[in-house]
């Protein structure tokens, strides 16, 4: 078991807040929250980023998560999906699908700006994560004939001893 250990510095903000303040988050902050001694700095993640959120997210509202595109490095992608917390994620890709998600090309600092850019497109999402998966992602290659390798040795045969039949 290990332990977890974060610090934020500017507590204060924190014990000072009266109920209704808006409080800044830490994680949000470059250099605010500590994580085993180190200091978290959002934006020096390099990695591009896909992010999906719903428009009637009940738990996530969208804007908040639109808010990630500003405060990720790298390249986001942003997509708008016309549905809630779940239903926006479960959106299979189908001829008869009525659903429709929303992109831009385009991250101004306020979601608002965003929705006012983005194109409506039909369907589900999921192609448009496919295509850019692949585009990040090396050429493909066959599969294994054998699980494991010399230094790894393979434990069970696929799918592996967790799953059983009824």
């Amino acid at each position: 078991m290990s332990l977890l250990v974060c610090r934020v510095r500017s507590h204060q903000a924190l014990q000072q807040a009266d109920a209704g303040d808006v409080v800044p988050a830490p994680l949000a902050q470059p250099g605010e929250l500590e994580v085993l001694g180190t200091p978290v700095d959002l934006g020096a993640v390099d990695v591009d980023s896909y992010i999906v959120a719903g428009s009637t997210d009940h738990i996530i509202p969208w804007e908040n998560a639109y808010r990630s595109t500003q405060l990720l490095g790298g390249t986001p992608r942003f997509v708008l999906s016309t549905s809630g917390h779940i239903q926006a994620l479960v959106n299979p890709p189908a001829a008869e699908s009525r659903a429709s998600y929303r992109v831009s090309d385009l991250y101004p600092a306020s979601p608002e700006a965003w929705a006012e850019k983005a194109a409506t497109l039909p369907g589900s999402w999921w192609p448009d994560y496919d295509q850019w998966l692949a585009a990040r992602s090396g050429d493909l290659k066959p599969a294994p004939k054998r699980l494991g390798n010399t230094r790894h040795k393979a434990q069970a045969k696929a799918p592996g001893n967790y799953v059983h039949a009824a």
